[in-house]
C-alpha cells in the first residue's frame, strides 16, 4: 500500500496511559485504507513498548519513530514527512476516533467535484465529549460550509477545537516555524497562513473524541507563553501584518499589544519592533500598552513565584 487514502498521524509524550484508547479506535475503523505514523517527542515512560505491542498485532502499516523532546508542532513536521497518505488525519493520543470518522471524512471529500478539488485543503468537523453526549464545540452555519480558518474565526465567529484531515501535499507547504529552545507553536499559525490560498469542506458532524487532560498544554497558559516568546511574537506579528483584513478593530488592537509585549520578551526592541510592522502609526500608539503587558509579566514571573526556573513543560 504505496499511497493509503490516509495517514492517521499521533504526536505522544509520555500517555502511555492513554495511548491504547487512540489506537484502539484506529484499530475498529470501517473505512481500511490507511497509515499509522506516530512520532514520540522524546517520552521517558513505557511509550515504545506499548506500540511495539500493538503493531505486532494489527494489520495495516505503523511507522513508529522517536526523536528528542522538541515539542508537539515539531512532531508534526516530522510526521509529515514520514507520510505517504492523500489525507492527513492528526490524532491527538489521549482521544480517540468515532469508529466511522475516516469513512465519512473520505466520502465529504470524495463529493467535491474533482475540478474543484484543487481550492480546498480538505474536509474539518467538529468533537464531542469522550461520552459522546456532548458537542464542544460550536456547529457551523451552514452544512457543509467551504470556508478557510480565517473566515470562520473572525467573519463568522465561530471559535472552539476543531479536528480536519488535510491534504498531504498543501500541509507539508506549511510546515510549523522552530525556534531553538522552544516547545510550542500555536496550531492557528499555519491554519492562518492555509486560508489565505485554501478552503476547508466543514461539516457539522463529529469527528473526534476529546478529553483534555488537567496536565495539557492549555492547563498553565501563562507559563507556556513565557516559555515559547518568539512563536507567540511571530503569531501576532503575522496577525497584525498578515491577516490584517479579517482582525476587527478590537482584535487588531489587542493583537498588536502582544506582538509588542512578546518582543521585549524575545527580546527584540523598539527599532526591530518598528521594522517588522513597517512603523505601523498602530504600534506606534500602542507601544506603552504592550510595554506595560511586558512589566506585568515580568512581575508575575519575578515576584509573585520569586523568579523560580520554568517547570518542565508537559507534551501531549
Amino acid at each position: 500500500m504505496d499511497s493509503p487514502a490516509f495517514t492517521v498521524f499521533i504526536p505522544t509524550y509520555n500517555r502511555a496511559g492513554l495511548l491504547l484508547r487512540a489506537l484502539s479506535s484506529i484499530e475498529v475503523q470501517t473505512f481500511r485504507d490507511f497509515e499509522v505514523v506516530i512520532v514520540d517527542d522524546g517520552s521517558t515512560d513505557d511509550t515504545a513498548a506499548v506500540v511495539a505491542r500493538w503493531k505486532a498485532r494489527v494489520e495495516f502499516p505503523v511507522t513508529y519513530v522517536r526523536q528528542s523532546n522538541q515539542g508537539k508542532h515539531a512532531a508534526h513536521n516530522k510526521g509529515l514527512e514520514l507520510a505517504k497518505g492523500e489525507l492527513f488525519f492528526n490524532l491527538d493520543s489521549d482521544d480517540r476516533l468515532l469508529p466511522d470518522t475516516l469513512e465519512r471524512i473520505r466520502r465529504h471529500w470524495k463529493s467535491i467535484p474533482e475540478s474543484e478539488r484543487g481550492r480546498f485543503a480538505g474536509v474539518e468537523g467538529l468533537v464531542e465529549s469522550m461520552d459522546g453526549k456532548r458537542r464542544l464545540t460550536v456547529p457551523y452555519p451552514h452544512n457543509p460550509l467551504d470556508a478557510g480558518f480565517l473566515d470562520v474565526r473572525y467573519r463568522l465567529r465561530i471559535g472552539g477545537d476543531k479536528k480536519h484531515a488535510i491534504r498531504t501535499d498543501v500541509a507539508r507547504r506549511y510546515p510549523y516555524p522552530v525556534f531553538p529552545g522552544e516547545k510550542h507553536i500555536r496550531p492557528s499559525l499555519t491554519w492562518k497562513r492555509i486560508s489565505h490560498d485554501y478552503v476547508f469542506r466543514c461539516v457539522n458532524e463529529p469527528f473526534q473524541q476529546v478529553e483534555y487532560q488537567a496536565e495539557g498544554l492549555s492547563s498553565d497558559r501563562f507559563s507556556l507563553r513565557m516559555r515559547n516568546p518568539k512563536g507567540f511574537r511571530l503569531y501576532y506579528l503575522e496577525d497584525v501584518v498578515r491577516h490584517r483584513p479579517w482582525l476587527g478593530r478590537r482584535q487588531l488592537r489587542r493583537s498588536m499589544i502582544d506582538f509588542i509585549r512578546f518582543s521585549f520578551h524575545a527580546g527584540s526592541g523598539l527599532l526591530e519592533q518598528g521594522r517588522l510592522t513597517r512603523y505601523d502609526p498602530l504600534w506606534l500608539a500602542l507601544a506603552p500598552a504592550g510595554f506595560g503587558r511586558w512589566l506585568v509579566d515580568r512581575y508575575r514571573q519575578c515576584f509573585k513565584k520569586g523568579c523560580k526556573p520554568n517547570r518542565k513543560e508537559t507534551r501531549n
